[in-house]
């Protein structure tokens, strides 16, 4: 039986009218998107055509009646196109591709005139790979395609990296993440820097006052727009294992960062387990625990006592203050993330640097 496919359409509404067949997803991009196939690509082709009221769209299921559903997901090239548009006694038939190439979606589309038997108008658009913007991608691309305004802001974000801070540029699955091994120096300076370097006999460490340290950097990210994003890190380490000596730290920093370049700053409290003794000062300018006291008379005063460093001591939490910055180097997905770092107390002050290494990438 013929069916007259053109009676579907609206009487009275002089519109050119348009099929919209399937759109090829390739392997490429179906690899990236399992959930993409040709009908999908050609369904939401179709809806976006749709709203733009240009032209009278026939439905999947009116052409269905007509062309074979294989039909619809294998024709692609023009001849087919042409001959397809003629069974469905359409003006203007649309078709095109989505593809994945390096990084990137590509979207391409062309229409092609019945009667002329050629390609009316054709587009091809390259995006940054947001899946979650497909749909936008296609608007865009149609809009340009017939010369219709576009949000330029949305355009550039979904095409530049770091063009407009907002999330859609520039997606979570898409932040630097620096979690990794970290390694380093650390130098102590101020007063506890002789205290490290005294005999224990004095309640020194009998150290150098410059220690190696490693551990290992947790970062977790808060808010990501545009190029910057703001994270949380904690960052536990061992630091003098080298020198005999045993101390562990957490420091706990919110920082900000760079996507583009992997500048950071950070800053945050530092906790440190420390041996720590109650003592005084003699007459003569030397350290004494406060056990050593021993009044000539009675009624002497006893000697202000103060608590300090002190390997004689007993271990209690040592809190800090720690700013730190840095920059990533970069090679493909190697991060090798470089930071300098200062840690000060009241009375004495720690400075260090360190490296690490990820390939965690984006």
């Amino acid at each position: 039986m013929f069916i007259n496919f053109a009676s579907i359409f609206a009487q009275g509404d002089f519109k050119k009218t348009c099929a919209v067949l399937n759109v090829e997803a390739t392997k490429s991009i179906r690899l990236k998107m399992a959930a993409l196939d040709n009908l999908t690509a050609g369904t939401m082709v179709r809806r976006e055509l749709e709203k733009l009221s240009i032209y009278q769209v026939a439905y999947r299921q009116d052409m269905e009646r007509v062309v074979s559903n294989a039909k619809l997901d294998e024709c692609f090239d023009i001849n087919c196109l042409i001959e397809t548009g003629e069974l469905l006694q359409v003006e203007r038939v649309v078709s095109g591709s989505i593809e994945y190439v390096e990084g990137s979606i590509v979207v391409s589309l062309r229409e092609v005139d019945i009667a002329s038997k050629r390609v009316s108008n054709s587009i091809s658009r390259e995006f940054r790979f947001l899946p979650d913007q497909l749909k936008a991608m296609v608007e865009i691309t149609l809009r340009q395609m017939y010369s219709l305004p576009v949000d330029e802001a949305l355009n550039k974000s979904l095409t530049y990296q770091y063009s407009r801070d907002e999330l859609v540029n520039n997606p979570g699955v898409n932040r630097l993440n620096l979690s990794g091994f970290r390694i380093g120096m650390v130098g102590i300076l101020g007063e506890n820097r002789e205290i490290m370097k005294a005999p224990r006999s004095q309640g020194g460490f009998d150290s150098k006052a410059v220690m190696f340290q490693f551990g290992y950097q947790f970062e977790t990210q808060y808010l990501n727009q545009g190029r910057l994003q703001a994270l949380f890190e904690f960052i536990p380490m061992i630091t003098g294992i080298e020198q005999g000596l045993f101390i562990p730290s957490l420091t706990l920093l919110h920082g900000i960062r760079d996507n583009k370049t992997g500048v950071e700053f950070a800053f945050g409290p530092n906790f440190a387990l420390a041996q720590v003794a109650s003592g005084y000062f003699d007459n003569n300018g030397d350290w004494r625990l406060h056990s050593e006291w021993e009044p000539a008379f009675p009624d002497q005063t006893p000697p202000e006592y103060v608590n300090r460093l002190d390997s004689r001591g007993d271990y209690t939490v040592n809190v800090g203050f720690v700013l730190a910055a840095g920059f990533s180097l970069k090679s493909g997905n190697l991060n090798v993330p470089i930071n300098a770092f200062t840690v000060m107390h009241r009375k004495s002050y720690r400075v260090g640097i360190s490296i690490g290494i990820n390939g965690k990438g984006r």
